[in-house]
């Protein structure tokens, strides 16, 4: 059972000193921007790693937030600080549903990224292709599975190629994450589906190398599991904005923090969570 009193790492960082690791949607930033004016506070931080050697930190979880800041020239956000040391931590991968956009047309987009090739396999060899790094990505359709492969036999796909494949549809069609890969199972709660993207899993160091040499993941892929996260803190964003320097907002957060717990206001949930609200 966790110690109660160990509660996550929250810190006071400069905005500008947050670096996304995927791309960002803006029309979603400026919904979030004023959602965030409106209601007067950030209920749920960014979760963001130290990126070793720089005074910068790279964002794990709640990159359209911390670029709603940005947009609102909010000089100080609230984040959670994490590692990925910490074996609470840890990467997974979504997969793509694309609904709404016809298949072939999907794959003749598909087919004009010039550096894929598309085979017919079977879903075992399309995962053994992908596991071992042979495969860039597979699609699941409803007539079958094709394995997407570099034409340069890149022995891993670049961060550019995976940015071009969800630039196929990304804008054209409705997309939703999954995470399996079995067509039966997402058909009847996406009607529409046309696709299924299976990614590769990414690494730590994958992560860290694109944020140093300012590259971008393709959003919604990267899946950070935090086994200690920090929901509904609810921190006002008047705080944040004033011009106080940061040692002073810092010490406001002890503060507020000690409150919670005097207050016993503070709860931490074991088991698995469904959020109906996000």
């Amino acid at each position: 059972m966790r110690d109660s009193t160990a509660l996550p790492d929250l810190r006071v960082l400069p905005t500008a000193l947050l670096l996304p690791h995927e791309d960002c949607d803006p029309l979603r930033i400026e919904r979030l921007s004023r959602r965030i004016l409106e209601e007067g506070i950030l209920k749920n931080p960014p979760v963001v790693a130290a990126i070793p050697g720089t005074p910068r930190y790279i964002v794990l979880d709640g990159a359209n937030r911390s670029m709603a800041f940005t947009h609102l020239n909010i000089p100080h956000i609230v984040a959670q600080l994490v590692s990925y040391e910490d074996p609470g931590v840890s990467i997974d991968t979504w997969y793509h549903v694309v609904a709404g956009m016809p298949l072939q047309e999907f794959e003749d987009a598909l087919q004009k990224v010039g550096d894929l090739i598309m085979q017919e396999s079977t879903h075992t060899e399309a995962r053994r292709a992908l596991e071992a790094g042979e495969a860039v990505a597979y699609i699941v359709g409803a007539d079958g599975v094709r394995t997407v492969y570099s034409a340069s036999n890149q022995p891993t796909p670049t961060l550019s190629l995976l940015t071009e494949i969800v630039g196929v549809y990304k804008g054209k069609a409705e997309i939703y994450r999954a995470s399996n890969d079995i067509w039966e199972i997402q058909k009847p709660y996406y009607p529409h589906i046309s696709a299924l993207i299976i990614f590769p899993r990414l690494e730590p160091e994958d992560i860290m190398h694109a944020a140093r040499n300012g590259e971008r993941v393709p959003s919604g892929i990267t899946r950070h599991i935090i086994a200690a996260r920090a929901l509904n803190i609810n921190i006002p964003i008047g705080i944040l904005m004033t011009d106080w320097p940061i040692e002073r907002k810092s010490e406001w957060l002890q503060e507020w923090l000690m409150g919670r717990m005097a207050a016993n206001a503070i709860r931490f949930y074991a088991e698995s969570t469904f959020s109906f609200n996000e």
